[in-house]
C-alpha cells in the first residue's frame, strides 16, 4: 500500500498543531502543510489574549464536546507550564480577575469550569476597591495560563519539520485545486473557510489591541460593560496586552487610532500605572466566528479527496486547539484505516518538486 498523503491547509495554532501530530502518526503519512501565511503573520500570532479563558456563554458552553476540548487543552498547557519547555514557550500562570455586571448571564451562577482551573474564588468588594476595580460588580478570580502563540508556533514548526513534514506557501482559491493530489485534506483555514469551502456561516470578529512594556503588571483583568465595551489587561512573559474590541462583521485589518486611544484610556482607568507604559505596537486580528465549531469528515465536497474540517473557533482558538487537534487526528486516522490508496495517485508538480517555483506555489526551505 502506498504511503498515505495528507494536506493540512492553514498554519495557525489549529492547522500547525494538527499537521505536527499527523506527522507523528503510526500510519506514517506524508504530511504537507499548505498556507498563504505562516508565523508571525497568522491570526493566532495576533491573538491578544493567547490564554486559556473559557468564556461563559460562548461556544465553550454549547455542549459537552466543547467542554471536553477546553479541558483537554487546559491540561495540555498546564503540563507544558510544568515542563522544561515553559521558558522556550514563554508560558506563565498569572492571577486573573474577571469583572461583570448584573446584565451578564454569568452573574446567575458559577461557571462550569470552576473546578478545572486553579484557585477559583469570588472576590469581595474590599479587594476590588483596593485593586481599583468597579465596586458593586460581581468578580471571579483564579490562576490563568497565559501563552503567546508565536513561540508555540515556532516550536510546533520545528517538530513538524523534524518529523518529515513538508511546508508549502500557497494561496488556494478552492480545494478543488488539490483534489486527488492528496488522499485526505484537513481544512484548518478559519475565516478563510468562508471562501475556500463556501461556508456563509463564517464571519469575522475584529479585535484590536495594544502591546506595551509594563513589567510591573503581574495580574490580568477583564471587564465587559452592558453595552459590550470590552476592557482587558493581560500580562505575558515579556509584554502586556491591552484591549480590546469584538466587532462582529468588521473585515478591516487596519489599526484605528481612535480605538487605540479609547482602549488605553479604559485600561488606565483601572490600572493608572499603564499611562507611563512604553507602547510596542498596535495589532488587529480577525477571529473566525461561526455559530459552532465545524469538526467533521466531509465526504461529498470533493470527488477524489476526503476532507476533514476543523474551523470556526471564534475567540476560543487557544482554549479549544489541543482537544480539537486530537479529535481531528482521530478522524483522519479513522479514514486511513478504512481506505486503500492507489500508488498512482495524482501529483501536483509544484507541490512535490522543490525546484518548481511559481507565483502561487513557493516552497519554503528551512
Amino acid at each position: 500500500m502506498a504511503i498515505p498523503r495528507i494536506a493540512v491547509i492553514g498554519a495557525g495554532i489549529s492547522g500547525l498543531s494538527t499537521a505536527n501530530l499527523l506527522a507523528q502518526s503510526a500510519y506514517k503519512p506524508q504530511v504537507t502543510l499548505i498556507a498563504e501565511n505562516f508565523s508571525p503573520n497568522t491570526t493566532s500570532d495576533v491573538a491578544g489574549a493567547s490564554m486559556w479563558l473559557a468564556v461563559e456563554g460562548s461556544l465553550a458552553t454549547s455542549g459537552s464536546r466543547h467542554k471536553q476540548w477546553a479541558r483537554t487543552t487546559y491540561k495540555y498547557l498546564y503540563n507544558l507550564l510544568a515542563s522544561p519547555l515553559a521558558g522556550k514557550l514563554c508560558i506563565s500562570l498569572v492571577p486573573y480577575y474577571e469583572v461583570f455586571g448584573d446584565h451578564d448571564e454569568r452573574s446567575r451562577g458559577d461557571p462550569w469550569w470552576k473546578n478545572d482551573v486553579l484557585g477559583f474564588r469570588h472576590v469581595g468588594e474590599e479587594e476590588m476597591r483596593l485593586l481599583h476595580y468597579p465596586v458593586g460588580k460581581k468578580c471571579w478570580s483564579y490562576s490563568m495560563l497565559m501563552m503567546p502563540c508565536g513561540p508555540f508556533l515556532t516550536w510546533q514548526m520545528e517538530q513538524f519539520k523534524a518529523n518529515g513534514g513538508v511546508v508549502v506557501q500557497r494561496r488556494l482559491e478552492s480545494l478543488e485545486e488539490i483534489d486527488g493530489t492528496y488522499d485526505i485534506i484537513v481544512n484548518c483555514t478559519g475565516l478563510g473557510s468562508r471562501q475556500l469551502v463556501n461556508d456563509p456561516e463564517v464571519y469575522p470578529i475584529r479585535g484590536q489591541a495594544i502591546v506595551v512594556k509594563a513589567p510591573w503588571v503581574k495580574h490580568a483583568f477583564d471587564y465587559e460593560t452592558k453595552d459590550n465595551v470590552l476592557t482587558y489587561v493581560y500580562p505575558r512573559a515579556n509584554d502586556v496586552i491591552l484591549g480590546g474590541t469584538a466587532d462582529v462583521g468588521n473585515w478591516s485589518t487596519q489599526v484605528d487610532p481612535l480605538v487605540s486611544k479609547a482602549i488605553m484610556e479604559r485600561c488606565c482607568m483601572y490600572s493608572p500605572g499603564l499611562s507611563t507604559a512604553e507602547v510596542v505596537k498596535e495589532v488587529v486580528g480577525l477571529r473566525p466566528g461561526r455559530s459552532t465549531v465545524r469538526l467533521e469528515v466531509d465526504k461529498v465536497t470533493l470527488k477524489k479527496s476526503t476532507i476533514v474540517h476543523n474551523y470556526g473557533h471564534g475567540g476560543q482558538g487557544v482554549v479549544f486547539f489541543r482537544g480539537c487537534t486530537l479529535e481531528t487526528v482521530s478522524l483522519v486516522e479513522d479514514c486511513l484505516d478504512k481506505k486503500e490508496f492507489p500508488s498512482n495517485a495524482a501529483n501536483c508538480e509544484a507541490c512535490t518538486n522543490t525546484s518548481q517555483v511559481t507565483k502561487t506555489c513557493t516552497f519554503l526551505i528551512y
